[in-house]
């Protein structure tokens, strides 16, 4: 029977370690794997249980918290307390006992991570700033952009942190602007493609609040 939970806690140890490696090279390549799932499903409470006595058929719909990654700190921590477990199994009464222990404990470092980590990015999810906020932000060029190619610009999300685009001369701007923007000089984001993830850029604040302009105008001749 040892012999069994040994290769059932390796087993587990296993996958737990593999799904993250996997993430991490599924992101790094384009990140299509999806680790984070909330399981919506119906739970009885005792209102729902007193509704129904009483004729009305009700449920109360609850969330079970589901993450991938989760599960796998789950199989990490049960499979690491199961070969320390298994030291001390030295009846079947005990083995039971010491099995649901490392259950216990595993689910804790789950519902732990859930709570102070996932369920905080998720939460932070509402303040992550659209590509239509950077429109008129200031960046700076950190691959340099000319007349005939693209560049890449990084800008400042609303937390400090850095992003990065690609991004080339406004169409519209091209004959106000020189022949290149160098790397470390100060752009305009004027417009943004979104469906490319590409901005357009100029190089004064100017020439884009002329742009708004010549916009508002022609939108108010056009019929």
């Amino acid at each position: 029977m040892l012999e069994t939970l040994n290769y059932i806690f390796n087993i587990c140890i296993l996958i737990g370690i593999v799904i993250p490696l996997l993430n991490l090279l599924t992101g790094w390549f384009g990140g299509f794997l999806d680790v984070g799932v909330d399981v919506d499903v119906d739970v009885p409470s005792a209102d729902a249980g007193a509704a129904s006595g009483a004729g009305t058929n009700v449920g109360n719909s609850a969330v079970i918290p589901f993450n991938v990654m989760c599960l796998c700190l789950f199989l990490v921590v049960f499979g690491a307390l199961g070969h320390i477990a298994k030291l001390f199994m030295a009846s079947p009464l005990l083995t039971v006992l010491l099995l649901a222990a490392c259950v216990l404990l595993a689910a804790l470092a789950y519902w732990g991570l859930y709570v102070l980590l996932i369920k905080r990015l998720k939460n932070s999810d509402s303040t992550v700033m659209s590509l239509d906020d950077y429109l008129g932000k200031r960046a700076e060029v950190t691959l340099r952009i000319t007349q005939d190619s693209n560049g890449t610009i990084s800008v400042k999300d609303n937390t400090g942190a850095p992003i990065s685009f690609r991004a080339m001369m406004d169409p519209e701007l091209k004959d106000q602007m020189p022949d290149t923007i160098a790397q470390g000089e100060s752009v305009i984001i004027t417009e943004l493609d979104n469906e490319n993830k590409l901005c357009y850029v100029s190089l004064t604040l100017k020439d884009f609040k002329n742009k708004l302009e010549q916009k508002a105008n022609k939108g108010n001749i056009d019929p």
